[in-house]
């Protein structure tokens, strides 16, 4: 089959069209043709040797929608049922540790097999699972919105911040999200926008709603330090705030936070790493993201930007492109 490849980190440079082997099947396994793989910020930070617990060899990419084209249940016996169904996945150590997604076939545990939204696409199902994962470990899990929440994201316009404001909304929160511009943007009616016109934009909003001192949650999905801080300043002082930080912007990943403003609003800040759930945790919640989608209750992606595979110009500045956060349409790549 072939296979996007890097047999060292440090340039997209090192990534290479390559005919290797379809990946063998143990027993409890299923191998999927991939239809279309999910470009992610940390499929370009692998290649580049940013992420220090990747392995090489390594075909990189984490998430995908395809078809079953075999599986095995634990004893080897072939499961018909699974064979040729439309699935999707993401997450766990793909793309890290073991072979990921940009590649024509892929496998997967049975156990982690999900069927993908009926009413969208392949490429589209691949282009939204990571970053709804992300946003779902955030929302649910580290942040724990609940109704009555008034919520701040940084960084709404993107695939992890877009994600987050719907999954805000089902839970009954109040959201706030920022855009660098608002120019040809039309943000959904359940988020109150904020353009980041000055470097105290997001107080100077907040002031206005009358909601100073009473912002509970702050989920920062861009990583930039003056967003970051501004919002602090407008967090609730008793002792309940929730901070989640899922990106830093500067090469180093570094930036200032004003500490002062954290210890005494008692702040508590936790990071987000997408890998903390196992294959099972992540094949429930595709599985109810899956159910939501077909029934309307949550919006897929509005635009897609498909890349082929075969074609390594394009691979590269869709992988460099999102690394940068230059564009807001996801991109997929086509085996």
């Amino acid at each position: 089959m072939q296979a996007l490849r890097f047999e060292k980190t440090g340039s997209l440079d090192n990534l290479s069209l390559a005919n290797i082997e379809k990946p063998p099947l143990a027993p409890g396994e299923a191998l999927v043709r991939v239809k279309a793989a999910g470009i992610n910020g940390s499929d370009a930070a692998a290649v580049l040797g940013i992420l220090p617990f990747v392995t090489t060899p390594r075909t990189p990419g984490r998430d995908f929608s395809g078809q079953v084209v075999e599986a095995l249940d634990d004893s080897g016996v072939v499961l018909p049922e699974w064979v040729g169904a439309d699935v999707w996945g993401t997450g766990s150590e793909r793309g890290f540790t073991s072979d990921g997604t940009f590649a024509e076939y892929v496998k997967v545990p049975v156990t982690a097999l999900s069927q993908k939204p009926k009413t969208l696409s392949h490429c589209e199902a691949a282009s939204m699972t990571l970053p709804w994962l992300c946003a779902w470990i955030t929302v649910d899990t580290l942040a724990n919105v609940k109704k009555g929440d008034n919520v701040i994201i940084i960084g709404a316009r993107g695939g992890i911040g877009s994600a987050a404001a719907q999954l805000c909304k089902d839970q009954g929160a109040r959201i706030f999200g920022t855009f660098t511009s608002l120019a040809n943007v039309t943000p959904p009616s359940y988020l109150t926008p904020i353009e980041l016109t000055s470097s105290t934009a997001i107080r100077e909003a907040i002031a206005k709603e009358g909601l100073q001192n009473k912002i509970d949650v702050l989920l920062d999905c861009a990583g930039y330090e003056t967003p970051f801080n501004d919002a602090l300043f407008t967090m609730t002082p008793v002792g309940t705030g929730r901070v989640v930080v899922m990106a830093a912007h500067a090469k180093d990943g570094l930036f200032p936070i004003n500490m002062r403003t954290f210890y005494t609003k008692a702040l508590t800040m936790k990071g987000m790493k997408s890998s903390i759930l196992n294959s099972g945790e992540i094949k429930a919640f595709l599985d109810e993201l899956s159910s939501k989608i077909d029934s309307g209750a949550f919006e897929g992606p509005k635009a897609i930007k498909t890349v082929d595979m075969r074609d390594m110009g394009a691979v590269r500045a869709a992988l460099q492109e999102i690394l940068t956060r230059a564009a807001h349409v996801r991109s997929v790549i086509v085996p």
